[in-house]
């Protein structure tokens, strides 16, 4: 029988049995080749930490009958902090075995690496082959992996009056490792316009940078309701969450003028008086200030204030201004409050206490009035909501911890009573699993309608690393008539990644958060049936099944991660849906001081019930050059659900772009410092143009006095029918004082004055000179005297300290160096000038030796007549020196490396000084050039 080829089936059977026997010889020479040889590290894994040094043994094991020669043991890249590892050719014998010890230090440079894998390759022949084989270990970091999001106050504000405002977030990287994340912004519940919406930050290790998110309003409402910016970072290189903070934001009840950004009130012990104008006309005067102080020993406080002066009709406004006090474990703050962990937004007027005890336990107790300003005449005050709470926080950073929470708000401007409690507790196993588990209830009470609210929230979090799979699981549920910040809501988020190898991975998830909360009745309209005016209402969710991979490649970092994702809104005036496939992808490289991310997103969506599919696409490019940044997004058709609600009649066939640019400076030897953006946007969506130009300056006038200035230049066209445009622009002068560096609570501020005590009476006296530009320290405390001889040390917490001057300059003190520091120092402080010794070693060459020797660090002593030695250390030049005061001296070296003419030298220093060089001469050990003469 023959196949169709014509080829005989018996043929083809032979051919595959012989390759089959080929194929087993050749497999079972590998594997016994391999069992004869094994190349591997004593230790697959080993922990370190920054700054400590560690070691790991390359074992090679001969188990054949010959020998082996092992001839090259390299590592595979330039590991920084490699200290050392073998570099020699050897044999092993039949049936020996070596552990060669490979060692390194665990800097800064090494922490930052990107991968954790540490290999070698060694190359070694025996009488039948020649081969290169790799063994590698893996270094467990310990690192915090997370990405911190967070802004520079607690409470953020936004002014109805304005077109738009906006907030600095600051992203952190708080790990050694490059990391490139994804800001996602959502807020709850929508309504407010942010742009960038999304944005791409890459950082190096430890690095903070600043981003700018502008914040306008959508749809104003009377009621000026509370929102929250849940704020989500997200790893581009694993796909995995790696941050999240909730940002809190209300609508003022006036339309005092905010500065942006980096104008909040902040910083320490400064006063600064500036004159803002704006187009809307309501210009004044603004006083910030902070410090902090002792008002007895016992009892410390720190004081902030922030005052409008507004020149048109001369009202004012007093806000962000606070008083606090602090005794032993206890604080006490009145004047402008806020607070967290209560699941509640917690800020006001009014006054909070807090008390430590115990090694981890702290309880809280506050009671408060919800309303920005602390005091003014500008606006008319009206009444907010008066809130009672209590917390107690207790357990440690590591292990255990957690929080119980209460709080009372009557609020009556809804006419509302509301309860909330709060209970939160963690724990880690082994450091690889980390469990989190929280519980609400809430009672809401309307006192006019008499209807009733009672609600529930339970949580589950569970994160954990088992071999080269990383779990992550986040699970909460809330009633709808729950009263904390998550009110209605239910979050289902599971994520399984594995780690192929230190540049692949992949990842599944699966997401599921709803947004679908219940509200009281409007207190002031009686409640009909049927009648839903009275009602509040909004409906969001997202449900998204997708995987991803990563693959990292040098200096480039790839991925592609495609999705199913089902979005739905709804209101009492519309409702919308979105089914999409997604495709993502990412590509990100950094250059030295170059960095490049590009991001794309593709869909196949249809929206609602309407049987037509269409193509959408959102691109964001961003490029980075040290202080620089230029971003740019484009999006075509609808991405999200939201884009499916605008108040025009655009059909999906739309396009949406902006670009923003930014620029941080310091230059004048850094007397002058600021920043400048600027960014543009166009949106065929919702029918119109914006674009803004700021900046901030500061420049120092003196080390304690500066200028400040501040512009921001918005304009707004629409493109609609009827458009309208206009232009806000808004400038700042001011003037700035920066106070002597003020010690924070709790420590102590410690002064000395150096000068040379002539005389040895230990007191300062005509004639003789103050010591400047000297090195001091105190313990790990390190400043330098000025022009007076004066060195202040802040911040010093109690304790015992050591005092040092810098010996190499030639001083040595007076006093017992043991400080006592319990209060505030000033002491002067006499020193006297020792006499410098120097000296250096020269080697005695033989004929025709041309060998070079190293006597860098060799170690000199010189012992006192009274037993104390003293040491140097001979430096490149081959020079050492001493600050020795008067006396006989035995000079010597300690050093089996070579030999010396005359190893020990006896010295007599006078209090004129020691005017000639000591010179040790010294030869090589065991080396004789014999010349042969003809």
């Amino acid at each position: 029988m023959k196949p169709q080829n014509g080829i005989p089936i018996s043929v083809l059977k032979r051919t595959l049995l012989f390759f089959a026997f080929v194929l087993l010889d050749l497999s079972l020479a590998f594997a016994q080749d391999q069992k004869d040889i094994r190349i591997h590290f004593e230790n697959d894994s080993i922990a370190v930490e920054k700054g400590s040094t560690f070691t790991d043994f390359l074992v090679i094991e001969n188990k054949s009958s010959e020998t082996v020669t092992i001839q090259n043991i390299i590592p595979e890249e330039q590991y920084p902090g490699l200290l050392f590892y073998p570099k020699n050719d050897f044999t092993l014998a039949a049936g020996q075995s070596k552990n060669l010890p490979v060692k390194l230090i665990a800097n800064l440079d090494f922490m930052k690496l990107r991968s954790n894998e540490i290999r070698f390759q060694v190359s070694y022949t025996t009488p039948t082959v020649t081969r290169t084989e790799s063994a590698s270990f893996f270094v467990d970091k310990g690192e915090n992996k997370n990405i911190a999001i967070y802004t520079a106050t607690y409470e953020n504000f936004i002014n109805p009056a304005l077109p738009e405002s906006s907030i600095q977030l600051i992203v952190e990287n708080q790990g050694y490792s490059k990391r490139t994340v994804k800001i996602d912004l959502q807020s709850i519940p929508d309504g407010l316009e942010m742009m960038p919406r999304q944005q791409t930050v890459s950082l190096e290790g430890l690095e903070k940078q600043t981003v700018e998110i502008k914040i306008s309003v959508r749809k104003q409402n009377t009621l000026y309701p509370e929102f929250n910016i849940n704020a989500t970072a997200t790893d581009l290189l694993d796909h995995k969450t790696v941050g999240s903070n909730t940002l809190y934001l209300v609508i003022l009840s006036h339309n005092r003028q905010i500065a942006r950004g980096t104008e909040a009130t902040n910083g320490s012990n400064f006063a600064e008086l500036s004159y803002n104008e704006n187009s809307s006309g309501f210009n004044y005067l603004q006083l910030r200030g902070n410090t902090s102080f002792r008002m007895t020993e016992n009892l410390k406080s720190r004081f902030n204030m922030g005052a409008d002066y507004y020149l048109e009709d001369g009202r004012y406004n007093l806000y962000d201004t606070w008083l606090e006090l602090e005794r032993k474990n206890t604080v006490l703050r009145l004047g402008n409050v806020n607070s967290n962990d209560y699941d509640y937004p917690v800020f006001g007027r009014g006054g909070k206490v807090s008390s430590r005890f115990g090694k981890n336990n702290q309880v809280e107790v506050l009671a408060l009035e919800n309303n920005y300003n602390l005091y003014g005449t500008y606006f008319r005050q009206t009444e907010g909501s008066t809130m009672a709470g209590a917390k107690y926080a207790f357990g440690n950073a590591k292990s255990f911890n957690g929080k119980v929470s209460y709080l009372f708000d009557h609020d009556p401007r809804f006419n509302v009573d509301t309860q909330v409690a709060n209970a939160v507790t963690s724990y880690s196993v082994n450091d690889k699993h980390t469990i989190r588990m929280e519980m609400g209830l809430s009672n809401e009470k309307g006192l006019s309608n008499r209807d009733e609210n009672a609600g529930a929230l339970m949580g589950a979090n569970y994160e954990g690393k088992l071999g080269q799979w990383d779990i992550q699981s986040v699970n909460s549920f809330a009633t709808k008539s729950y009263a904390g910040i998550k009110r209605g809501s239910f979050i289902s988020n599971q994520r399984i990644g594995r780690q192929f190898s230190d540049s692949q991975r992949a990842f599944i998830q699966y997401q599921n958060s709803q947004v679908d909360p219940e509200f009281l009745s409007f207190q002031n309209v009686p409640i009909q049936p049927g009648n839903t005016a009275n009602l509040r209402y909004y409906f969001n969710s997202t449900e998204a099944l997708g995987t991803g991979y990563q693959v990292s490649l040098k200096k480039w970092n790839f991925l592609l991660a495609p999705k199913v994702e089902r979005q739905r809104t709804a209101s009492f005036y519309t409702a919308q849906e979105l089914f999409s496939y997604r495709l993502e992808t990412n590509i990100s490289g950094t250059f030295g001081a170059h960095g490049l991310n590009l991001m794309a997103e593709y869909s196949y969506s249809k929206a609602n019930d309407n049987p037509d599919w269409f193509n959408s696409l959102k691109t964001t490019l961003s490029y980075r050059y040290k202080s620089f940044s230029l971003n740019g997004t484009a999006q075509w058709n609808a991405i999200n659900v939201f884009d499916l609600t605008s108040y025009y009649n655009t059909d999906r066939n739309f396009a949406n772009y902006n670009v923003y640019a930014s620029y941080n400076f310091q230059m004048m030897n850094n007397n002058l410092t600021g920043s400048f953006s600027a960014g543009t946007s166009y949106s065929e969506l919702y029918k119109n143009l914006n674009s803004n130009v700021s900046g901030n300056l500061e420049y120092k006038i003196s080390p304690s006095w500066s200028t400040t200035g501040y512009f921001n230049f918005s304009g707004y066209k629409s493109t609609a029918a009827y458009s309208s445009s206009g232009n806000y622009y808004q400038f700042r002068i001011g003037i700035k004082k920066y106070f002597a560096a003020a010690t924070a609570l709790g420590n102590h501020k410690v002064t000395f004055q150096l000068f040379e005590d002539k005389n040895f009476n230990g007191l300062l006296e005509a004639g003789e000179p103050v010591l400047a530009n000297e090195i001091v320290k105190l313990d790990n405390f390190v400043a330098m005297t000025d022009k007076n001889g004066k060195v202040v040390f802040q911040n010093v917490p109690e304790g015992i300290y050591t005092l040092k001057v810098n010996e190499s300059a030639g001083a040595r003190l007076m006093i017992d160096p043991v400080i006592m520091v319990d209060n505030n120092i000033n002491r002067k402080i006499g020193l006297v000038k020792n006499i410098k010794v120097s000296g250096r070693l020269t080697e005695v060459k033989q004929a025709y030796d041309t060998l070079e020797t190293d006597v860098t660090g060799i170690v000199v002593y010189a012992k006192s007549e009274d037993g104390k030695i003293y040491t140097a250390v001979v430096n490149q030049k081959n020079e050492f020196e001493f600050f020795l005061k008067d006396g006989k001296y035995d000079l010597y070296i300690e050093n089996d490396k070579y030999s010396y003419t005359q190893p020990t030298q006896t010295i007599q220093v006078t209090k004129e000084g020691y005017s000639k060089t000591v010179v040790f001469e010294y030869k090589k050990k065991d080396t004789t050039i014999k010349v042969k003469k003809f």
